[in-house]
């Protein structure tokens, strides 16, 4: 009753909030002191904050939270390796989570190496994005692994990958076909799936690998995004809101949240009923104990955020 008589509180003083706004902004007087003639338009107000409190109190409270399923951050487990290389792959692997994420980049020549950052520091040029810079001329300064060798150690250890395709502003038009057209064979091995947040790369590789399984990666959430022809959802944890939630929900297809390290965000994704999460702390997602009744309180937090 605490957590619903809170939510209560909040819903309606939100609506009473935003209805005082909306008066100020239609330059209408506000006062306690009501008038006869006022009492039409008093009641229709109060009607409508009863309303809104009515359908925040029948909103989400909060769902047995379904068992997560467990995405390892760049392939690395509590520190046990660097991202997106092959020996944290090799290393990560070995616990058996359903999915590692890694981050691929393409190359002004059209190679695809294993990075997450856009940059990469060229002596006497300054830090460089890489698809504005060949493969030959990476490598003269830095390591690099080609994701051509990640995703074939992938496939000999049987570890399905999430394979986040980045894209930038100079990123080829073709990028996507070209992609699934060098990696078609090895990406069918295994459930491997593809996220970005390139939504028109995504649909050039479900056309050429249909059976692939492609995600929308958000960094804010806004907008309808449901309307998308995607598979899944990697949504950044912070702003994901209800009802945002609820309506991707809707069209069932799974939600993950990115990037989940905290006890504290672990706890408010599945609370909120996300279906897995990108987290560099797989283990302390696999050992997450959640109680509804005593854990129910950080979905107070999204309520509130959802009328701000």
């Amino acid at each position: 009753w605490l957590f619903v008589i809170t939510k209560g509180i909040i819903v309606f003083g939100a609506s009473f909030v935003n209805v005082w706004m909306l008066l100020r902004l239609l330059d209408i007087p506000v006062s306690l002191r009501v008038d006869r003639w006022h009492w039409p338009l008093f009641a229709l107000l109060f009607g409508f904050c009863i309303t809104m409190l009515i359908g925040g109190l029948s909103g989400a409270n909060g769902s047995e939270p379904r068992s997560q399923m467990i995405i390892v951050h760049r392939g690395v487990i509590n520190h046990n390796g660097v991202g997106n290389t092959i020996a944290a792959l090799e290393k990560s692997s070995q616990a058996h989570f359903p999915y590692i994420e890694m981050d691929i980049q393409e190359t002004s020549d059209h190679q695809f190496i294993c990075a997450h950052d856009n940059g990469v520091r060229i002596p006497g040029k300054g830090v460089q994005e890489i698809d504005t810079v060949p493969l030959s001329t990476i490598r003269k300064y830095h390591r690099v692994e080609l994701f051509r060798d990640y995703l074939r150690v992938a496939n000999r250890v049987k570890q399905p990958l999430i394979i986040e395709l980045k894209v930038t502003n100079h990123s080829d038009k073709l990028m996507g076909t070209r992609f699934a057209d060098k990696f078609k064979a090895g990406l069918t091995k295994l459930p491997h799936r593809v996220h970005s947040i390139g939504y028109p790369y995504l649909r050039q590789i479900k056309q050429q690998i249909p059976s692939l399984k492609i995600g929308l990666v958000t960094m804010l959430n806004v907008g309808d995004i449901s309307k998308l022809n995607v598979d899944f959802y990697t949504m950044e944890h912070l702003t994901l809101t209800n009802y945002m939630l609820k309506v991707i929900k809707g069209s069932h297809r799974p939600v993950y949240t990115w990037t989940d390290n905290s006890h504290l965000g672990m706890i408010r994704s599945a609370v909120m009923g996300v279906d897995g999460q990108v987290t560099g702390q797989a283990k302390k997602l696999a050992s997450l104990k959640i109680n509804l009744n005593r854990d129910r309180w950080v979905l107070l937090l999204n309520f509130l955020k959802d009328y701000l």
